[in-house]
């Protein structure tokens, strides 16, 4: 099933931007890491004074620029791309006009995907072809198809690749969102997925996400940092994500700052995700419930539960699953950007 909202077309009155996702071959075999920080540096002197966002990936060898802005702007600093020698051969897998998508001037992800290039390039071959014959999907979902496919064995096959439950996780205090994602690990026998996060300023984020049947349909739950919710690659995410769990503590401070955060990721999205409470004590529920709708987010007190309560946690998600039925899609069919 398909989404029927598609949040990436310009509203009335709203200015446009154009939209392209390249993907390339690293030509760099050592230093990466400190390769991206000097492209950070470069693009947010260069770029930003002409409106222009972007995102860049590495994962298995490859490079994902995602890049938004105006045309003229967006078209000069594509050319200047195919100069550059840290990488080579870059193939167009989506290209599109409307709302701008990325919040942020920069954000830049690494993955420690064992995943050979080759394995990798398949993917982008095939995502190239369906654009070149005139079909291509939401940057977000490209960017999924590529570095963080399902990989399920039962969700292989003719079945919509996009269609399965995306849950975010945050706690208010303390690493239990990553401890929730590591026991649903332990108990499904799955692999934990590592990635890092960068915005503006440093390499201060992380994320890690398991992957495993939740009664008949694929889940994958991904435990954010707190800071990490507020990247602009994790923000233009989130209208993917139905739900996301927060974990609150019950201590005042903590608590209010983690729904303030997410309140301030959420603005400006055009959809957010509902937000599901796992409180300590029926005081901090209401509290957070009042704060959410103040922002006018969606919001369900899902358990009273401690934060490393995982057995209860999991079953106030799985019943939350449960009602919301089979999984949709997040992938909207985008016009492609006229010549």
């Amino acid at each position: 099933m398909v989404n029927s909202i598609s949040p990436y077309g310009a509203s009335p009155g709203q200015a446009e931007v154009e939209r392209v996702v390249t993907a390339s071959i690293c030509h760099m075999k050592e230093g990466i890491y400190a390769q991206m920080e000097n492209i950070r540096a470069d693009s947010l002197r260069r770029n930003a004074v002409h409106g222009i966002h972007a995102v860049l990936l590495y994962q298995s060898g490859w490079f994902l620029h995602w890049a938004e802005g105006p045309a003229p702007a967006l078209r000069a600093l594509l050319q200047r791309l195919t100069q550059d020698p840290r990488h080579h051969s870059p193939h167009t897998v989506h290209g599109s006009r409307g709302r701008r998508i990325l919040p942020t001037p920069w954000s830049m992800m690494m993955s420690q995907s064992g995943e050979s290039a080759v394995d990798y390039g398949r993917r982008v071959m095939a995502l190239r072809e369906q654009f070149e014959k005139g079909t291509q999907y939401a940057p977000s979902s490209v960017l999924r198809r590529l570095s963080a496919p399902m990989l399920l064995p039962q969700a292989q096959g003719p079945a919509d690749p996009e269609a399965f439950h995306r849950l975010g996780i945050c706690a208010a205090a303390g690493n239990e969102a990553f401890g929730m994602v590591e026991w649903l690990a332990r108990r499904h026998g799955s692999a934990v997925a590592k990635r890092r996060f960068a915005g503006e300023q440093d390499m201060d984020g992380s994320s890690e996400s398991v992957e495993f049947m939740a009664g008949n349909h694929p889940c994958r739950m991904i435990a954010v940092a707190r800071n990490g919710l507020a990247h602009g690659l994790r923000r233009a995410f989130l209208p993917d994500w139905p739900h996301f769990v927060m974990l609150f503590c019950g201590i005042p401070k903590f608590d209010d700052a983690l729904m303030a955060r997410m309140v301030a990721a959420c603005e400006g999205l055009p959809v957010t995700p509902t937000l599901l409470g796992i409180a300590p004590d029926a005081e901090t529920q209401q509290r957070m419930q009042g704060m959410a709708r103040q922002a006018r987010l969606a919001y369900r007190a899902a358990s009273i539960a401690k934060a490393d309560d995982f057995p209860a946690i999991w079953q106030a998600v799985r019943e939350q699953l449960q009602r919301a039925g089979a999984p949709p899609s997040s992938v909207w069919n985008v016009p492609r950007m006229a010549a």
